[in-house]
């Protein structure tokens, strides 16, 4: 557990220098198109609300689930 820092430089000395030791494993970590895409599609989703349906859309699924029924 880390006590009260001093301050705000004080803090951002040991923000800094806990990101620059993590980014060390970081060196040498290519990003290809693809893995670009997949992140870009993960922030889409959790960022954005999902669309609503339509009521449209939900009254004809729900005839197709009765007719299917019978």
């Amino acid at each position: 557990m880390i006590g009260r820092l001093p301050g705000e430089q004080s803090c951002l000395s040991l923000v800094w220098a806990v990101l620059d030791r993590a980014s060390k494993g970081w060196r040498g970590l290519t990003m290809t198109p693809d893995a670009l895409r997949h992140l870009q599609d993960l922030r889409r989703q959790l960022l954005e609300p999902p669309t609503a349906l339509q009521p449209d859309a939900v009254e004809e699924a729900a005839v197709d689930a009765e007719t299917a029924a019978a």
